[in-house]
């Protein structure tokens, strides 16, 4: 049974969410009216309507509405890669890349829809990248006006108490289309994703609390089942990249052996068992390849395992 400091743990976390929502709720209305304002900017149309709207406005608010709502028909985890092809199709480009910032410097590709959106590698230094942070910290869309090769034509941040939380990066757009006009179509888009990506990032961060078997880091076997296949149908389409690697337990407990390697992997990879009681690792954004340098890691450590790019 659930003791009493848990439980008001779990009350105190539940208060906090509701009281994010709320905030968030609060400033929609403002920002729906911001939206329109940008909308009508980016002069879809120039024939007014009875509400003072364009036509092109009006259509084109209706239909960004449409296809984020498309977002609502996944489960929390997969919304972080299903955003991607939908930000792809919002902006008319084949090359999208969601990235999850770690920290103030740091941020990891969670998805992304074509090799190009994946050139700047799974991790990168941000803070590092010159025009692109800077207007990113201030809120603003990053339009790559010197076409620089090293970095997107086009980027927005999603925020969370003024701190970036993800970061969103286009390539493969018309260099005529690359204006303000744009821009303020991107940040419509972005500001009516914002909710669903926060929400999704939050809801990761809480799954593994949430999931892990008492006293390790290791998730219970629905929980990780369920999020290695997450993983595996995104990459499927072609939106990540994944590998598991099975643990060869011996006669050693799966919580010895977690609490040893926890220390030798990434924030973004996942422990879990599977398989009735085998442990796994779940290496995101690595491919077969790449996790050989995981596989070599865990041998140095006195383990070896067994890689893998399916569950079959």
């Amino acid at each position: 049974m659930m003791n009493r400091d848990t439980a008001q743990l779990m009350i105190e976390e539940m208060k906090s969410e509701l009281e994010q929502q709320k905030r968030l709720l609060d400033k929609r209305d403002h920002e729906i009216e911001e939206l329109r304002r940008r909308l009508a900017e980016a002069g879809l149309d120039t024939d007014q309507g009875p509400d003072g709207m364009s036509a092109g406005c009006r259509n084109g608010l209706d239909m960004v509405y449409g296809i984020i709502s498309d977002l609502e028909k996944y489960t929390t985890e997969e919304v972080l890669f299903y955003a991607a092809p939908t930000l792809a199709r919002l902006m008319d480009t084949r090359d999208v890349a969601v990235y999850m910032v770690v920290n103030r410097d740091y941020a990891r590709l969670f998805s992304a829809t074509s090799q190009k959106a994946r050139k700047l590698g799974n991790s990168i230094k941000y803070s590092a990248m010159e025009g692109l942070y800077e207007d990113l910290d201030a809120g603003r869309i990053f339009i790559n006006d010197t076409m620089d090769a090293e970095l997107p034509l086009m980027a927005s941040g999603v925020y969370a108490e003024d701190e970036i939380q993800v970061i969103l990066m286009f390539w493969g757009i018309p260099q005529q289309q690359i204006n303000q006009s744009t821009a303020n179509h991107l940040t419509v888009i972005t500001t009516l994703v914002q909710n669903a990506l926060l929400r999704a990032k939050r809801c990761m961060a809480s799954f593994r609390r949430h999931n892990y078997m008492e006293g390790t880091n290791v998730l219970n076997e629905e929980a990780f089942t369920a999020l290695v296949k997450t993983f595996l149908t995104a990459k499927a389409k072609g939106l990540t990249e994944c590998t598991l690697a099975e643990i060869v337990m011996g006669y050693q407990d799966y919580a010895e052996i977690a609490s040893k390697v926890a220390c030798n992997i990434r924030q973004t990879d996942y422990m879990g068992i599977m398989d009735g009681g085998r442990l796994y690792i779940l290496l995101s954004n690595t491919d077969i390849k790449n996790a050989e340098v995981v596989k070599e890691r865990l041998l140095n450590l006195g383990y070896q395992s067994v890689l893998k790019e399916t569950l079959t």
